[in-house]
């Protein structure tokens, strides 16, 4: 299932390293999912694990190494060991609203 098994996860928990990709991610949210490259099922990712590496997204695609253990609600990102953004899928810029002037602006 996941690599290597330790004890170092915050509150004394089981942790073990896991690789995968970056299933989604909505910084504006501050989470999203990680889908493990060993076929587990997604692992979740919290913006306090990307702050904590000094990272603020995690763009869809992304390669990502990190460490993951139980969390509240499930697995999830403990720590970011090393995220690789060259794989990222180039997101879609918002749509810019044109602006029209009003009728009565004229």
């Amino acid at each position: 299932m996941y690599e290597r098994q330790n004890s170092g996860g915050p509150g004394g928990g089981p942790s073990s390293e896991l690789r995968g990709t970056v299933k989604w991610f909505n910084p504006e949210k501050g989470f999203g999912f990680v889908s493990p490259s060993d076929g587990s099922p997604d692992v979740f990712l919290h913006i306090s694990a990307l702050k904590e590496a000094g990272l603020q997204d995690a763009p869809e695609g992304s390669s990502i190494h990190c460490e993951v253990g139980q969390g509240r609600k499930g697995i999830q990102v403990l720590r970011v060991i090393e995220l690789d953004t060259s794989t990222a899928t180039p997101r879609a810029a918002k749509p810019r609203r044109s602006f029209q002037p009003r009728e009565y602006d004229r």
